[in-house]
């Protein structure tokens, strides 16, 4: 009996760190990152992530999907991997500015820019399954003359960027800016 409970034991300490490793991400397919060997800084599971980020830049390759939401994607799969869970909405993404294209549906993106796909829009799905809230500041959505049919069903309106984002803070979400 005893030699087995060793074996068990012995099992669970190699096979461990390999799971952590293979465990799936909340974002597949986006957001990948590298394994660091013994950081200094890691997430801390015992810590309530609680992050706005603030995406107004233009994406760097209009046919590709928006460095921004890419990070956003990063961020929620490095915290997965450390054992941090995540809550619906202590995620929170407001795109403005030229970043507001993103959060066009497919139809609406091909037809204001020149029959492109919107590479953006799995993504944008794919956080949202993960408990992030994509807003769009609705002065952007204004300035683009963009309607709410025209938008992603799981991209939600606020007022606007500075506003949201003057909120959140006053309710304690750390700011990351493009």
């Amino acid at each position: 009996m005893r030699q087995i409970l060793i074996a068990l034991a012995t099992i669970s300490l190699l096979t461990g760190p390999v799971s952590a490793q293979t465990k799936s991400r909340p974002v597949p397919g986006f957001g990948g990152y590298s394994e660091i060997t013994d950081p200094f800084e890691k997430p801390d599971a015992n810590l309530r992530y609680k992050i706005v980020f603030d995406v107004a830049q233009a994406a760097r390759t209009p046919s590709t999907v928006h460095q921004g939401l890419e990070r956003v994607a990063r961020m929620v799969n490095l915290l997965s991997h450390y054992g941090v869970t995540l809550r619906p909405g202590d995620i929170v993404v407001t795109l403005h500015g030229p970043a507001a294209r993103t959060t066009l549906t497919e139809k609406a993106f091909s037809a204001k820019f020149d029959g492109e796909a919107n590479p953006n829009a799995e993504l944008i799905r794919q956080l949202t399954m993960a408990g992030v809230s994509v807003r769009l500041c609705g002065q952007s959505m204004v300035v683009m003359g963009v309607t709410r049919e025209e938008l992603n069903p799981d991209v939600r309106v606020d007022v606007s960027a500075i506003t949201t984002i003057g909120t959140l803070q006053m309710r304690g979400y750390s700011v990351i800016q493009d």
